[in-house]
């Protein structure tokens, strides 16, 4: 079995007609310090605190409710003990990841990341409950899942007014209508970027296939699963997010939340409690 891919020429096609930022240097330096056989802490803090927007933005995150810290922390080097070098490397993958594809004073860029951060963090909170698949990688997701909007939002000057017209739209009409405007829609370009950023080939493919539901009526194997794990957790992560801040249902909703639990082996009762539990943070 095989998800949908992109041919390496369609490939090159968006790329010269789109800009994908590569990973920025920092991200690497990090990330070659995290895969040491034995990671230096000290290295990975100075890393962070080379760069003053970062480290003020990932105190920021840790200090939020979210994390429920009994009081404040106020250095990169509190953060990485309480937190762990996994949990802190994808916190700031994800600051860099909105740092780079951030439109400047723009409102609904800054309430499209929001939204993105908020589902990140209830798909990591989801992954407590469900085996196979670790918060951290959830998370990160999460965050990446939608991250072609932001770059043809960078690309098209009219991209935010088809965002908004994309609210009343089924996934699938939302696709063919940026297909028909843009040539592309925004879960190729996320494909692409989260190819650039070198992601694991499962979030490629979740990226990808995240607003194709008929996924999960596929055959299963290992590949299968967590690419479907991982659209599922953000599927929910949204539904449960949009509900606490008083947002529309989707209207494909009462359809796809039954595909999503059973693949997560979540009883309606279950979820339920761990969305009381969410909403409480929220």
């Amino acid at each position: 079995m095989m998800l949908r891919n992109i041919p390496a020429t369609e490939s090159e096609r968006l790329i010269k007609n789109l800009i994908i930022p590569p990973r920025p240097v920092i991200l690497e330096a990090i990330k070659r310090a995290q895969a040491a056989d034995d990671p230096n802490f000290e290295e990975i803090a100075e890393l962070i605190n080379s760069d003053l927007t970062l480290s003020l933005a990932m105190l920021k995150t840790v200090n939020s409710p979210y994390y429920q810290l009994s009081q404040k922390i106020s250095s990169v080097d509190q953060a990485l003990q309480l937190l762990g070098l996994r949990n802190t490397c994808n916190l700031v993958e994800g600051i860099v990841l909105r740092q780079t594809l951030c439109i400047e004073h723009n409102d609904r860029m800054e309430l499209f990341w929001e939204m993105a951060t908020r589902i990140a963090m209830i798909a990591g909170r989801l992954a407590e409950h469900v085996h196979g698949i670790t918060p951290e990688e959830a998370y990160t997701f999460g965050l990446f899942r939608s991250s072609g909007k932001a770059v043809m939002a960078a690309r098209f000057p009219d991209y935010i007014d088809t965002l908004e017209k994309g609210d009343r739209f089924s996934r699938a009409e939302f696709i063919e209508y940026e297909n028909h405007r843009y040539q592309t829609n925004h879960n190729v370009v996320g494909y692409l970027l989260s190819r650039a950023w070198y992601l694991p080939e499962d979030m490629q493919l979740a990226t990808l296939n995240h607003h194709d539901f008929a996924v999960f009526d596929l055959h299963m194997d290992s590949e299968w699963h967590h690419v479907c794990t991982l659209i599922a957790l953000t599927g929910l992560a949204e539904h449960i997010l949009k509900m606490n801040i008083q947002q529309y249902e989707h209207p494909e909703w009462r359809a796809i939340e039954p595909l999503l639990l059973n693949h997560l082996a979540l009883k309606l009762e279950e979820y339920e409690d761990i969305v009381d539990e969410v909403s409480t943070l929220l």
